[in-house]
C-alpha cells in the first residue's frame, strides 16, 4: 500500500470501531504505537511465515508500499502452498486524527488491528471472496497499523486500504497547527520568506499564511490572510512587506479537505528597514544669465533666482578656450564679479544652483573677453553708489580703479534730463567719496565717474552710473508753456516744468460762471513724461486756465501763464 502524509486529531485516546456492516463500537485503550523497524514511516512491513500462527522467526521480509496480492492457487515465494501466513506492519502519524475508513477484501482469513485493538476479524476460512470495511475514529499522534492474513488451502488474495473520511459533517476535527515555522528577511529584495514543517494529515488540502503589522507603537494590526483565497500545497512561501521600518508577524494555519481549518502556528516575525526617502530631484540650471563690464576689465555676472526653495547657494565656473571648467566663485545671491586676465583670451560663464544635497546642471554659458589695457591707461571706476544726506545732498562712493598705480585722481560726472554730461568736481586717488549739492530741487540727476592718470590722460567714463532726486524744500518753481486746446472729450492742456513736482493743481474761470478760478482737477505723480491734463466738466464757454505745481508738503508754486480756449 502506498502511504500518504496528512494529519487528522480526536479527542479522546480510545480507538472506536463502528462496523459498516454490523454498527459495532468497540472500544480499546491508550494507544501505543512502537515504530516498526526496516521501512519507512507509512511503509507495509511484510514478514512471511510457513504456518497461520505467526511464531518462530519469518521466512523472508520486505516493504511494501500496499497491500493488494492475487496469489492465485499459488504462495509467495519460498512458503507451502497452503497453510501460510503474511503479516504486514506499519507505524504512521496521523497528525489530529478523525475518522478513517478501513477496508479489505480477501481470499482466506484476515485480522486487521489498529494498535492493539482488533477492528476487523474474517479469520475464519470460508470460501469464495470476502469484503469488510468499517470506520474509526482515530486518535491524533502516532499509531501502528497491523495486517494478519492466512491461507489454509485453495486460491489466495487479500487487499487493504485505510483512507481518512473527508466529507462534512462526517468530519469535524481540525487538523494541528503547523510546527517548525521560520521566518527570514532579505533586504536586497524586500522579501519575507516563510517557512514550516509539512503537517502529518492524511486528509491536508493545504496551508494559508498570514500577516499582521507590529508598529512601533500602538496595538498589532489585524491578521490577513497573505497566501491567496486557496491553500498552499508547499511549506514555503514567499511576501513583500511594506519597506516601513515596522515589524511584521507570519503564522500558517492548515486546511484539511472538509475545510477544517487549524489553530495559527506559532509567531515569527521579520522587521524591515526603514524606507529610504527618494533622491531630492536636483534643481533647474539658472536661467537668464547675463554678463557686462563696467570697466571692459572685470565680468560683471547676473542671472534669475531659482524658484526651488532648497537652493542655498550658487557656483559660478568659468573657462577658456581650449581649457575646463575652473570654479572661480561661490555666492548666495544671484550676482558675481570676476576679473580675468586682460590680455584678449576669450572666457566663458555658467552658473550651478547648489540644493542641500544635490546641485544642477550648468547653465547655458555666455561669452566675455576683457579689454586690452594699453600701458598707462587708467580703468575705469566701479562700485559707484549714491546716498542722500538730508535729502538734499548726493554723497557718492566708489571702489578703486583697478589700475590705481596709475591713478592720480577721479572726475565727477553730472547730467540731467535737460543738460548732457558735464565734470562737476574731481577727487584725490586716495579719496574714494564725493559729495555734490544740486541746485534744483525735484530734478533727477544721473552721476558717473572716470580715472585721471598722469598727464591728465582720462579713462573711459563709467558705463554705471548712480541716480539721485533731491527733496523739495519751500514752494516749486511755477510752470510755463502752458497750452489749452479744444477737443471733442473736453479741454486738452500741456504745460512745462523745471521740477519733478508730485502733483499739479489745474485752475478754471468760466467766463459766465464769474471772475473767480475754480480748480478743475490735479494732476498726480506725473513723471518723467509729457505734462499734460483733460478737463472734461466744461460746457459751451470760454474758459482760462492756470496750473501750480505742489511739493510733497502741499506748497503751491507760483501761477503759470494763462491759456484760453473757446469750447464749442
Amino acid at each position: 500500500m502506498h502511504g500518504r502524509n496528512a494529519v487528522r486529531r480526536a479527542s479522546a485516546t480510545t480507538l472506536v470501531i463502528a462496523s459498516a456492516a454490523l454498527g459495532l463500537t468497540v472500544p480499546t485503550g491508550p494507544a501505543s504505537a512502537a515504530p516498526v523497524s526496516g521501512c519507512a514511516p507509512g511503509v507495509w512491513k511484510a514478514e512471511f511465515f510457513a504456518g497461520t500462527t505467526f511464531a518462530g522467526k519469518p521466512k523472508k521480509t520486505g516493504c511494501d508500499h500496499a497491500i493488494a496480492e492475487n496469489y492465485g492457487n499459488g504462495a509467495p515465494a519460498g512458503l507451502p502452498r497452503d497453510n501460510f501466513g503474511v503479516r504486514w506492519t506499519t507505524t504512521r502519524d496521523f497528525g489530529s486524527g478523525g475518522p478513517f475508513t478501513l477496508a479489505t477484501e480477501i481470499q482466506g482469513g484476515v485480522r486487521v488491528y489498529v494498535d492493539k485493538t482488533r477492528a476487523i476479524d474474517l479469520w475464519k476460512s470460508a470460501k469464495g471472496i470476502r469484503k469488510k470495511s468499517v470506520r474509526i475514529t482515530v486518535p491524533q499522534g502516532k499509531h501502528t497499523l497491523r495486517v494478519e492474513y492466512a491461507n489454509v488451502t485453495g486460491p489466495a488474495a487479500v487487499k487493504f486500504t485505510y483512507a481518512p473520511v473527508t466529507g462534512k459533517p462526517d468530519d469535524k476535527v481540525k487538523p494541528l497547527a503547523p510546527a517548525g515555522t521560520r521566518a527570514a528577511y532579505d533586504t536586497a529584495s524586500g522579501k519575507a520568506t516563510v517557512t514550516w514543517a509539512g503537517n502529518s494529515e492524511l486528509d491536508l488540502a493545504g496551508y494559508q499564511v498570514h500577516r499582521r503589522a507590529l508598529p512601533a507603537t500602538g496595538k498589532p494590526g489585524p491578521w490577513q490572510t497573505v497566501s491567496g483565497a486557496k491553500p498552499v500545497t508547499r511549506t514555503s512561501l514567499t511576501d513583500r512587506p511594506a519597506k516601513d521600518g515596522s515589524g511584521y508577524a507570519y503564522a500558517v494555519t492548515a486546511v484539511d479537505k472538509a475545510g477544517n481549518v487549524s489553530a495559527r502556528s506559532a509567531e515569527v516575525r521579520v522587521t524591515t528597514p526603514k524606507p529610504t526617502p527618494p533622491a531630492p530631484a536636483a534643481p533647474s540650471a539658472p536661467a537668464g544669465l547675463k554678463v557686462v563690464s563696467a570697466n571692459g576689465k572685470q565680468a560683471e555676472l547676473s542671472w534669475a533666482k531659482n524658484t526651488e526653495p532648497d537652493v542655498r547657494e550658487y557656483q559660478v565656473w568659468r573657462r577658456a578656450a581650449g581649457h575646463d571648467w575652473e570654479l572661480t566663485a561661490t555666492t548666495a545671491g544671484t550676482s558675481a564679479i570676476d576679473t580675468p586676465k586682460d590680455d584678449g583670451t576669450a572666457y566663458e560663464y555658467a552658473v550651478v544652483a547648489v540644493a542641500e544635497k544635490t546641485r544642477s546642471e550648468r547653465s547655458a554659458p555666455v561669452s566675455f573677453t576683457p579689454e586690452i589695457r594699453r600701458p598707462g591707461e587708467p580703468g575705469i571706476p566701479t562700485g559707484l553708489k549714491v546716498t542722500g544726506i538730508d535729502g538734499r545732498r548726493a554723497k557718492l562712493s566708489w571702489d578703486k580703479s583697478p589700475y590705481e598705480d596709475h591713478v592720480i585722481a577721479y572726475r565727477i560726472w553730472r547730467r540731467d534730463a535737460q543738460h548732457d554730461w558735464k565734470a562737476i568736481g574731481k577727487s584725490g586717488s586716495s579719496v574714494l567719496s564725493y559729495t555734490d549739492d544740486p541746485t534744483v530741487d525735484g530734478t533727477t540727476y544721473e552721476y558717473a565717474l572716470s580715472a585721471v592718470a598722469v598727464n591728465e590722460r582720462e579713462g573711459k567714463r563709467s558705463a554705471q552710473t548712480v541716480r539721485f532726486t533731491p527733496e523739495f524744500r519751500g514752494a516749486p518753481q511755477p510752470p510755463f508753456a502752458l497750452e489749452a486746446y479744444d477737443t471733442p472729450q473736453g479741454v486738452k492742456l500741456y504745460w512745462r516744468s523745471l521740477d519733478n513736482a508730485p502733483s499739479f493743481r489745474v485752475y478754471v474761470r468760466k467766463e459766465h460762471g464769474g471772475p473767480a478760478f475754480t480748480l478743475a482737477g490735479t494732476l498726480r505723480n506725473p513723471g518723467d513724461g509729457r505734462l499734460e491734463f483733460l478737463d472734461t466738466n466744461t460746457g459751451r464757454d470760454r474758459l482760462t486756465y492756470y496750473v501750480v505745481a505742489v511739493s510733497k508738503d502741499g506748497v503751491e508754486s507760483g501761477r503759470s501763464n494763462l491759456a484760453s480756449v473757446e469750447k464749442r
